[in-house]
């Protein structure tokens, strides 16, 4: 007779690994299949090799989606119940820099392999190595078809497939065309936490260099972040642009979208502070004057940029010039054109509608008994461990209705 699972999961990464353990851990006889030869690739290349798993300032208001769906998961699965989730699988982790939480051996597998082992012992089947390649329904069954002909059939399917994001780490469009197989529409899918080309070639010549920065997107709304910025030879990267760059996936459908670049974040009065440098070091030539202040790379860029003379004193100059100077430092206007491409980014801003998922349950509404969660829906958070929470958070939420149906 052949065998009819509870749930099937298609997907082995952060929330389908969650969503099936917890399921076999309800009682549930659950089929796990990834089309990869091993599962979690993407769990073990986060964080560069080392899984940022999560972040004390888990809130909605690091997501972009729909607000009561990314409500909803977090309140279920908050930053506390993800710590006592992994210290039970037997994770030791440690605490870094604004809230970022890694394990304490410094390497992803500490992750990815507790989840597999507690899911192969709490009895989990793994199909590795098959990809799902269509999904029928009949009656209250669904049928899987592998494209090596096999048919994986369960009263439950969850689909948790990922994005296109890293292509050259698994990532592809196939759960975006079986989730609109079933009945859902999707938001077009774009890179998102990748590095953003500018069009002002100048800006080349930083190439390499590294700023504490706040950078400002003006979408709309405004989006901004602040931290580390990398110049490259194609614009820039680092945290603060990566936390701009699903704003400025989206704004670029209608055009170029304008960065300014505020080089000194720290300060809470900055004009005052360069009032006060001017009355003391104003003799100094540009370069000196901001010496001990700014990188000596970007200085000279923002000398020849605001038009002053490099060999005369600050106080020599126009004020017009001077205060060009200034308003560059705290605003320096750039020009984003497009995103780095797929196999750069990190994650995808769009996906499956959320506004056809149940947001308590993360089950369809367009098709009962379908779950569809992680990085394959409309949701995408900041660098910094928020959109690993958000796949834990979703896999559990839909494992936890699961279990607790008839």
């Amino acid at each position: 007779m052949e065998t009819v699972f509870d749930v099937t999961v298609i997907g082995a990464g952060a929330s389908g690994l969650v969503c099936a353990l917890t399921c076999a851990r309800g009682g549930k006889k659950v089929i796990l299949l990834e089309k990869e030869p091993l599962p979690a690739r993407k769990i073990l290349a986060s964080g560069n090799g080392r899984c940022n798993f999560t972040n004390r300032f888990v809130n909605p208001t690091a997501y972009h989606g729909e607000e009561r769906l990314i409500k909803s998961a977090l309140t279920q699965f908050p930053f506390e119940a993800c710590l006592r989730f992994f210290d039970e699988l037997g994770v030791l982790y440690t605490e870094e820099a604004n809230g970022r939480f890694f394990p304490a051996t410094g390497k992803a597998t500490a992750i990815a392999d507790v989840l597999k082992i507690a899911a192969q012992q709490a009895g989990v089947e793994f199909l590795t190595g098959t990809e799902a390649a269509k999904i029928k329904k009949s009656g209250e069954v669904f049928s899987v078809q592998t494209v090596d002909g096999q048919t994986i059939r369960a009263r439950r399917l969850v689909l948790a497939c990922g994005s296109c994001a890293y292509p050259q780490l698994s990532g592809t469009d196939s759960g975006y065309k079986l989730a609109k197989s079933l009945g859902h529409s999707l938001i077009y899918p774009r890179p998102a936490l990748a590095g953003l080309c500018l069009k002002e070639t100048a800006l080349q010549r930083l190439t390499g260099v590294r700023a504490q920065v706040r950078v400002t997107a003006r979408t709309a709304p405004a989006a901004a972040a602040e931290g580390e910025v990398i110049f490259t030879n194609y614009g820039i990267n680092g945290p603060a642009a990566l936390n701009v760059s699903a704003a400025v996936s989206r704004a670029l459908d209608n055009g170029p979208v304008t960065l300014e670049l505020n080089f000194f974040p720290q300060l809470e009065n900055a004009r005052e502070f360069f009032k006060a440098r001017f009355e003391k070091f104003g003799q100094r030539t540009p370069k000196d004057y901001l010496s001990g202040a700014l990188h000596e790379s970007i200085a000279n860029l923002l000398i020849d940029f605001a038009g002053l003379r490099k060999n005369k004193t600050l106080a020599s100059q126009p004020p017009a010039a001077r205060e060009r100077m200034v308003n560059t430092l705290l605003a320096w206007p750039v020009t984003a054109t497009a995103l780095r491409p797929w196999n750069e980014a990190m994650v995808a801003a769009g996906g499956v509608n959320t506004r056809e998922i149940n947001y308590n349950t993360f089950e369809s509404l367009c098709c009962p008994h379908l779950f569809i969660t992680g990085e394959l829906l409309d949701v995408d958070g900041k660098s910094g461990g928020f959109n690993l929470h958000f796949a834990w958070a979703s896999g559990y939420c839909a494992a936890q209705h699961i279990v607790k149906e008839n």
